[in-house]
């Protein structure tokens, strides 16, 4: 319950109570912008489906295993498969856009002002930044360590690595685009303690059971090995502890 020395201490420091609508207001903002936000997922997806040939071309030279083919299954599997890698940049893009919409109509509604250009791009930089840390990590180290792992398990069984275009590649993506959203939780933990919505004790009282949700997310998204669980969940939790080292220290939450 908020009190009025509470609420006046909350508008001096130029925050106003949340109201219920403020959610709300965040769902017409992005039905207004709707047309804009498929604009901007429809340019993604058409310039990824033109650079889809040589981003293939370099995830296959540098992530398959030695000895390890490729074969193509059906026909059309290969156009799909490039529709596939334009569908996650256009997905990613959305996520995005819609994201930081969302967080300006918030931010509108529970701060005493709307951010101005500036704060807008800062978070779409931060964003993007987090994003291809999170691509790095996955195409740098996690990637090469579990499809060798894999790849010399069934070589020490006796099978030859043949992989079918989709197999590949789903799984290459799968797990790049998974990293590249993961990495964002830092951003995504600040503007929670930015918009009042939590405090840093509040999210600290809940590290156990991020714990366990980091481990079950990363038992979803990688193959079912203990390494690869690791090599997700562990960042999680380090990121999500920095974020909180970094709401103490800026004092916000």
């Amino acid at each position: 319950m908020i009190t009025v020395s509470g609420a006046s201490a909350k508008l001096r420091a130029g925050w106003l109570p949340v109201d219920r609508d403020a959610w709300a207001t965040a769902a017409e903002s992005l039905q207004r912008h709707a047309a804009l936000h498929l604009l901007l997922a429809g340019a993604l997806f058409l310039g990824m489906f033109e650079l889809s040939p040589a981003l293939l071309t370099e995830l296959r030279d540098r992530l398959l295993p030695q000895d390890a083919t490729l074969v193509y299954l059906s026909p059309a599997e290969y156009m799909l498969l490039r529709f596939r890698l334009a569908g996650y940049a256009a997905i990613c893009g959305l996520a995005l856009t819609t994201g930081i919409d969302a967080w300006s109509t918030l931010r509108g509604r529970l701060t005493a002002d709307r951010p101005g250009i500036g704060s807008v791009a800062t978070v779409l930089l931060v964003a993007l930044a987090l994003f291809a840390v999170g691509v790095a990590y996955a195409q740098l180290l996690m990637l090469p360590l579990v499809l060798e792992y894999l790849h010399g398990d069934a070589a020490a069984a006796g099978f030859a690595s043949t992989y079918s275009l989709s197999a590949f590649y789903s799984f290459v993506l799968l797990l790049t685009v998974s990293l590249g959203i993961a990495f964002e939780l830092p951003l995504v933990v600040l503007l929670v303690l930015r918009l009042e919505l939590a405090t840093v004790a509040q999210l600290a009282h809940y590290r156990r059971h991020l714990i366990v949700a980091f481990f079950v997310l990363a038992a979803f998204i990688t193959p079912p090995d203990v390494i690869s669980q690791f090599l997700l969940a562990v960042p999680l939790l380090l990121l999500f502890e920095l974020s909180l080292l970094v709401g103490r220290v800026s004092g916000k939450g």
